[in-house]
């Protein structure tokens, strides 16, 4: 069953059993890193709860109305409860008391077609303060006939008094050689499916977006910068760079975590150490970048580019963070 999402055995057998169990609990709390498959499986999961035999096998109306292929998730009695994003900004935005209070109104009605009402939360700890309060309000009262299944990253910015009214289903990382197996289905090259599987650390989710983002030409910018170490006039090197003048903030975050991730395979090789490297795929390239390097520097370059990532994750400008990475890391280098 849900053969469609990779790995997670545990979790799908855990589930498969909730299907049968007399008693049950009316809300699940699944949490994991992004790109695991919490949200598939989860919409999965509710497609089979509300299916009228109970597989979810694609037989009747319920199951036409959860049509996950097309995006159609118009089930009368179906609720997805998510991020979205700022007309202005075009940020994610957390979610707030007023989709909160009109769930918590539509979690009233008694369910329509199905024998249950199913709702998903995708973003559980991104709730403002008060709207997990006006939230914490359903779980002590639910409603009989509703099953709630809550997605978070991790539990540490969500309410003790949330936490002691589910139950906790964790997905851990996917085997390595599973996200390359799926990778290579997808007609990505081996030396590329096997760099990415270590790059995105076990999420499938994770290494298809970074395929859409172009990580490996994001990749290039990365190793064309350090190649050029040490810089003779910085202020006019960084003049015209893509990752300084062009990208957009999404961009300039990848860009900075593919540097640390750079710089710690650079770590490795200096060390001697016997551990697998990230970026495989130019383990030559790499080798050659790291004779210019001292282990020092690069443990402080490391905590540089640490620095630099939570403030672009914040509100400072993207050309003035990477204006600053690329003078601070050049500095670094030349000592």
């Amino acid at each position: 069953m849900w053969n469609d999402v990779l790995g997670h055995d545990g979790v799908k057998s855990f589930l498969s059993n909730y299907l049968h169990a007399q008693e049950r609990p009316h809300a699940l709390l699944f949490l994991g890193a992004s790109g695991l498959g919490k949200k598939r499986l989860a919409l999965e999961f509710a497609k089979t709860l509300l299916c009228e035999s109970g597989t979810g096998a694609d037989h009747c109306e319920s199951c036409r109305l959860m049509n996950l292929e097309d995006g159609n998730l118009s089930h009368p009695d179906f609720i997805l409860l998510e991020q979205e994003k700022d007309s202005k900004t075009g940020r994610i935005k957390d979610i707030g008391i007023d989709p909160v209070r009109e769930l918590i109104n539509k979690s009233a009605f008694a369910p329509v077609q199905a024998k249950n009402r199913v709702c998903i939360i995708d973003g559980l700890d991104s709730m403002t303060v008060y709207a997990a309060n006006s939230f914490l309000k359903l779980l002590e009262e639910p409603p009989a006939a509703m099953v709630i299944i809550l997605l978070a990253e991790s539990e540490e910015k969500l309410l003790p008094t949330i936490l002691s009214r589910v139950v906790k289903v964790r997905f851990q990382p996917i085997p390595e050689e599973l996200v390359y197996k799926a990778l290579l289905e997808r007609n990505v090259p081996k030396d590329k499916a096997l760099a990415l599987a270590r790059i995105s650390e076990g999420s499938l989710g994770a290494a298809l977006r970074l395929l859409d983002q172009q990580v490996f030409e994001v990749r290039q910018q990365v190793v064309a910068f350090l190649e050029a170490l040490p810089l003779r006039m910085p202020m006019d090197y960084v003049v015209g760079r893509p990752w300084v003048e062009k990208y957009e903030r999404s961009q300039a975050l990848l860009f900075v975590k593919l540097l640390q991730l750079v710089l710690r395979d650079l770590l490795i090789i200096a060390a001697d150490a016997k551990i697998d490297l990230y970026n495989c795929d130019i383990e030559d390239s790499l080798h050659q970048l790291v004779s210019g390097w001292k282990v020092p520097n690069i443990k402080q370059a490391m905590t540089i580019v640490s620095e630099i990532y939570e403030a672009l994750d914040g509100s400072v400008g993207v050309k003035l963070a990477q204006e600053s990475l690329a003078l601070k890391i050049d500095l670094i280098y030349k000592e």
